[in-house]
């Protein structure tokens, strides 16, 4: 009875809550959902933290909040609560992504610029659509618009995912990017840590140019503010990193540099070294071992980004046809070009063997207690879009580096939102928590690619159409 009346107060209440974000004309066009007190009967539940799937649950969601969990003979069902009988269909917490970027790669003219284009109208609406209802941006080359993209979607100008954004790169002395700013001492990376900082950015990233002095100046100076710093590495190797603090690292194991042969301290390794010590890594000697637990000792997480990697073998599969019609015909053209040189190479190359390598170190870095979480990173070949890209990756834990479909969810779940401090509030469906929630017409807890039969997305307890959001940006995917 209690509850009940909790409940109704709740509902009472929720309706000035929601009328605070003033949705514009152009967001609405893809809420199927936006009702104060929501109740799913009949669900199949996948909550997050690994259990096995349960059928027949009911989810009370009220004000944007979770309020109730349990058997759909249990439930108490509110008046006036918009009813939803999901007929059996899977209801999984949203996505919490660890390695997305408002950019793509891009044709260029000159090698030495990193060319990449800015889509702040087309990946929000994809990683949206797609089911992360949060995403880590995870460095940034125009930071400005990823301010603004982050204001515009919260004040629900554009639809999108509540966005963590990461500055822009800390990059070392020496930069191979001329986007990127050179710290050239360990004074002006705590320097840039601090601008960024206090122009609203809450993580950060190191780069591969970064050296130990000045990676270490930058997590302290990202410690000192209570804030998060993760990093693609070269001439720091993972090891150096956790023992000088690092929270996180990038790529899986794809990015170390701590086997390769002749690696010196403060100096990048040699010229294709680090893949082909991975092809040759023997992943069950006792050094190997010995290096993943020194990581989980230090609290050293790592983020899995296997579709983006997966781009550059010579075994990936033929294109998802889907994400080459979001893709406008220049994209197309860059991606397709690139994707025909790659498979054209006489394989297993040393690069398909250091992925396969690497991806099996992933399952062994979890199961001896790593926090491992997953991300997109839409660059490399072109072909790694947002969304789609968030479902290849996820669909690589179980194919590639062996993880069942629920160790899949919970890592692309609850295991970012630990990452990222807000298991508190997201990562997993109970009561309390953000009502940001998956309807899915299949069961990843059983074939993980159902992962990609998205139906709404719930964020915040609002229900967008996922395939209203995905027709939105077809063949748009590369305008600005």
């Amino acid at each position: 009875m209690k509850k009940i009346v909790l409940l109704f107060i709740a509902y009472l209440f929720a309706a000035p809550a929601f009328s605070q974000i003033k949705f514009s004309d152009e967001t609405k066009k893809y809420i199927e959902y936006n009702d104060p007190v929501t109740v799913f009967k009949n669900g199949l539940l996948i909550d997050g933290k690994g259990n096995a799937a349960k059928p027949h649950q009911t989810v009370i969601i009220s004000n944007g909040k979770i309020e109730w969990v349990g058997d759909d003979a249990k439930a108490a069902i509110p008046n006036g609560a918009k009813l939803i009988d999901l007929n059996g269909k899977a209801i999984m917490p949203g996505l919490v992504m660890l390695h997305e970027h408002m950019y793509i790669s891009a044709p260029s003219i000159e090698a030495r610029y990193l060319h990449l284009k800015q889509l702040p109208f087309s990946f929000p609406r994809l990683y949206l659509a797609a089911g992360a209802t949060t995403i880590r941006t995870c460095g940034s080359i125009e930071p400005y618009s990823d301010l603004r993209i982050k204001k515009d979607i919260d004040l629900g100008v554009f639809p999108g995912p509540n966005m963590e954004l990461t500055a822009p790169y800390i990059e070392g002395k020496s930069t191979r990017f001329p986007q990127m700013n050179e710290n050239k001492t360990p004074a002006d990376a705590a320097a840039f840590v601090n601008y960024w900082a206090d122009q609203g950015f809450t993580s950060f990233k190191s780069y591969m140019g970064v050296d130990k002095p000045t990676l270490k100046a930058a997590i302290d100076a990202a410690h000192k503010r209570k804030l998060k710093i993760t990093g693609h590495l070269d001439i720091v190797t993972y090891k150096e990193a956790a023992s000088l603090g690092m929270d996180n690292l990038e790529h899986g194991f794809m990015a170390s540099t701590d086997f390769a042969a002749g690696k010196k301290e403060n100096e990048p390794p040699a010229p294709g070294s680090s893949y082909k010590a991975l092809s040759n890594l023997d992943i069950q000697h006792d050094s190997v071992k010995q290096f993943i637990q020194f990581l989980i000792d230090k609290k050293t997480s790592i983020t899995s980004s296997l579709s983006v990697f997966e781009g550059n073998t010579t075994t990936q599969p033929q294109p998802n046809q889907e994400a080459l019609n979001a893709m406008s015909p220049d994209t197309r053209d860059f991606y397709l070009q690139r994707l025909s040189a790659i498979k054209s190479a006489k394989g297993p190359t040393v690069y398909d063997k250091a992925f396969a390598t690497t991806s099996k170190m992933e399952k062994m870095f979890y199961d001896m207690g790593g926090l491992l979480t997953v991300g997109t990173d839409p660059t490399g070949n072109g072909g790694t879009l947002a969304g789609y890209g968030n479902w290849r990756a996820i669909e690589l834990l179980v194919e590639a580096a062996g993880f069942t479909p629920l160790e899949a969810i919970k890592i692309a779940t609850l295991n970012g939102s630990i990452a990222l401090g807000f298991d508190k509030t997201i990562g997993t469906i109970e009561p309390g928590k953000s009502a940001d929630l998956l309807i899915i017409d299949g069961d990843p807890s059983k074939n993980i690619s159902d992962i990609r039969k998205v139906l709404y997305v719930f964020k915040n307890g609002v229900g967008y159409n996922s395939k209203k959001l995905f027709e939105s940006v077809k063949g748009k995917v590369g305008f600005n």
